[in-house]
């Protein structure tokens, strides 16, 4: 198969599982399971499984950490920083803060601040109780003061994004997006890691993989063909 490449994997405990392991399709120390149909038995392993949440980082490194990430972003600027906040149904927002002043500048769940082609984009979305949504919303800051110009929307929740070969990559609730500054592409969707939280993403020349509750999903980029491993 083309276009395999080499990364090690790390576990939180500092305990490695190997060096110059494959990514795809096998990875050494981790078993891949067969699919789950969501809100099956199989699925609600990983459902419940809050002590073991994979994560991968922007050099392809996993690990397994417990409970829940802080959902609070921020972005320093020349003048201060943005403070994006995520509370879920309870809602979020965008605020500005410096030694001198702080502002309100969007009502929404941030679940990301990025610098993309040398603009700041803020990626916001809410997913609850069937209700998915969200958005990209350009922020420039004009005279003096953050604003956010222009957004665009599409109908699922954002939970982890990466750059890769200048395309933003967002993987969602269920699915899989790609953003190119001008429009959204959707690649994936009703993905078996609905209700999973994925909480990180990595892509390269070869794959694309996502880190969850219980388990990673790695995906073939040349066919979209979806794998999903767990360590034994």
């Amino acid at each position: 198969m083309k276009g395999l490449f080499l990364y090690a994997f790390i576990l939180s405990s500092s305990c490695v599982w190997g060096q110059n392991m494959q990514i795809y399709p096998s990875i050494n120390g981790l078993k891949e399971f067969d699919i789950p149909i969501v809100s099956s038995r199989e699925w609600s392993v990983f459902n419940h499984n809050i002590l073991e949440n994979y994560s991968i980082d922007d050099n392809g490194n996993v690990t397994i950490y417990p409970g829940h990430r802080p959902q609070t972003h921020r972005y320093e600027t020349n003048d201060g920083v943005l403070i994006g906040t995520n509370r879920g149904e309870w809602g979020g927002e965008l605020t500005f803060k410096n030694d001198a002043i702080e502002y309100l500048i969007l009502l929404a769940n941030v679940c990301g601040i990025v610098n993309y082609n040398n603009e700041i984009f803020v990626i916001t979305g809410l997913s609850h109780m069937r209700i998915f949504n969200g958005k990209i919303y350009k922020i420039e800051n004009i005279n003096g003061r953050w604003e956010s110009t222009n957004s665009i929307e599409f109908n699922n929740s954002p939970e982890a994004y990466t750059i890769f070969e200048n395309i933003l990559y967002i993987v969602t609730f269920d699915g899989l997006i790609v953003f190119d500054g001008d429009g959204i592409q959707q690649l994936l969707t009703e993905q078996f890691w609905e209700s999973l939280y994925p909480n990180s993403i990595f892509v390269n020349e070869s794959i694309v993989a996502i880190g969850l509750r219980g388990c990673i999903a790695i995906i073939n980029r040349e066919n979209y063909e979806v794998r999903c491993y767990y360590k034994e």
